[in-house]
């Protein structure tokens, strides 16, 4: 089924270089555009639900089908671009989000939001899979690697800047009003992937074959040992993180009794952190290899969230002061700025093969994995740190358990080379 250069994949990289090279600023709009989209209305939720006659279910519902439309799109048009080839589904799915944003905009009904905000959701997923395969089909080793890191160091910035574009905007107009500029965002997308993003996978190396294929390159790449262990390594981080930002705000402000505007400057300082340690993994990444870069941020933000527990435990008056956990919990955060570039680059070298399908499953079920866990704290619990922190050990240590006892040798710690190194 299989062609033989394809199974052959850094030999066939080197002897036929990608038809172009693709823009930065492209790909950075391409997936960054998606996490932005997630939270710029999230504030205008209460009025959204007024302006509609509907109920606050239905209003949650519109975060939610979006994040299920990210991991559907990712999940199931990286593959096809596999075979088809990436730039003509880019061009098809930025030009779909600018239009489904203007739906989004004009949506009469709730229902009819919800539908507009998963179809969103597929577009703005099927960018972040693509943007990532665009990179692996581009460039090797720690040049991949190295705009992996840039890449992340910016879309990292897009949960903080988001709600506070949002507001600004919101301060103007309404929620209608935010999805109007999330179409002008689309549009900029679009005329940026149709300038600066040329196809990158010729027609010498794609897959052939329909679904039954891609679940079997899916497969395949599962029962891969290497990939498989930074896909764990990388399911497992993002739950610890994203129990950290799905529970930390109703953490600080019920068990230290925090406003909005304080949490929102603990958020943005360690968010400030992730991003800069993501341009930290871009220059070391060359000199000290992803694979070290990954153990270091497994580690810090592992022994970050014991040492917070070990406090929560401690603090039986429930006086532990404010900056121990805001310190620890940025150094959590700072750690995921290693951690999730560095992951990413070695898991897509693992599957340059199939590049498109491995960014499906990495961005698909870590996503999945995002979603399942944002609710935790608020089924535990958040009258006190321990709940929320004592969740976050469980996966983080899960992570390094996973670095530590099933991989290969070699294999978490092996840098990656340049095909000119």
């Amino acid at each position: 089924m299989t062609q033989p250069q394809v199974k052959t994949p850094s030999r066939a990289h080197r002897q036929h270089r990608p038809a172009g090279t693709p823009s930065m600023v492209a790909l950075v709009l391409l997936t960054g555009v998606g996490p932005f989209a997630t939270d710029a209305y999230i504030a205008a939720l209460p009025e959204l639900r007024r302006s509609l006659d509907t109920s606050a279910t239905v209003a949650q519902l519109t975060l939610t089908a979006f994040i299920v439309g990210m991991a559907a799109g990712q999940l199931l048009l990286g593959p096809v671009s596999d075979v088809r080839g990436r730039r003509g589904i880019v061009l098809v799915s930025t030009l779909s989000f600018a239009l489904l944003s203007l739906l989004c905009a004009v949506a009469p009904t709730g229902g009819i939001l919800v539908l507009a905000r998963l179809g969103q959701g597929i577009a703005a997923g099927t960018g972040v899979a693509l943007g990532r395969a665009m990179v692996t089909d581009a460039w090797q080793g720690t040049q991949a690697a190295a705009r992996f890191g840039s890449i992340a160091s910016v879309t990292f910035l897009g949960p903080v800047l988001a709600p506070a574009v949002g507001g600004v905007i919101l301060d103007h107009g309404t929620w209608r009003t935010v999805f109007v500029a999330l179409a002008g965002l689309g549009a900029a997308m679009a005329v940026a992937a149709l300038v600066g993003l040329p196809e990158t996978l010729p027609a010498h190396r794609r897959h052939a074959g329909g679904p039954r294929d891609a679940v079997a390159r899916m497969a395949e790449l599962l029962r891969d040992r290497a990939f498989r262990t930074h896909l764990a390594v990388l399911c497992l981080a993002i739950a610890g993180f994203f129990t950290y930002i799905g529970g930390s705000s109703f953490v600080f402000q019920t068990a230290y009794r925090m406003d909005e505007s304080r949490y929102t400057l603990i958020f943005a300082t360690n968010a400030a952190g992730m991003a800069g340690a993501g341009l930290l993994f871009r220059v070391l990444v060359a000199r000290v290899g992803a694979g070290r870069l990954r153990a270091a941020g497994v580690a810090a933000s592992t022994v970050a969230t014991l040492a917070l527990l070990v406090a929560a435990l401690a603090d039986r008056s429930g006086e532990l002061p404010l900056a121990v956990p805001w310190a620890l919990l940025a150094v959590v955060v700072a750690g995921m700025g290693l951690t999730l570039p560095a992951t990413t680059a070695l898991a897509q070298e693992a599957g340059r093969r199939s590049a498109g399908t491995a960014a499906a499953l990495q961005g698909g079920l870590g996503f999945l994995a995002g979603a399942v866990v944002t609710p935790l704290t608020g089924v535990l619990g958040y009258a006190s740190l321990l709940p929320m922190v004592g969740a976050m050990a469980v996966f983080f240590v899960a992570a390094s358990g996973v670095l530590i006892l099933l991989a290969r040798p070699g294999v978490a710690s092996q840098p990656l080379h340049s095909p000119t190194d």
